[in-house]
């Protein structure tokens, strides 16, 4: 009888919240919508100092975002040219081969 006691004590909370009874709007598989990483500016650029990150395609994309004359293939190529590629040459220099 104190076993059936014990037991009823301890699942009588499990038998009070039966199955479901949360009433949040969580769906299980269903991706959740992250929103966009917010545009970088070249000044918050400039003052990441961690390479990978720095140069990461993400990151890139974030800089590109923030100014309207890079949305342009051309203007993002010219850039690239005479802004990210001399940083990048100057911060992560090419070792030569042995």
């Amino acid at each position: 009888m104190f076993r059936v006691v014990c037991m009823l004590f301890v699942l009588w909370p499990v038998i009070l919240t039966g199955c479901g009874g949360s009433e949040a709007e969580v769906q299980v598989g269903v991706p959740t919508d992250i929103p966009p990483a917010a545009p970088l500016s070249l000044e918050e650029w400039n003052a990441i100092t961690d390479v990978n990150e720095k140069y990461d395609i993400a990151t890139l994309e974030r800089l590109r975002a923030s100014d309207p004359q890079l949305e342009s293939e051309k203007g993002w190529n010219q850039f690239m040219k005479e802004v990210v590629g001399p940083k990048m040459k100057a911060e992560m220099p090419i070792r030569p081969q042995h």
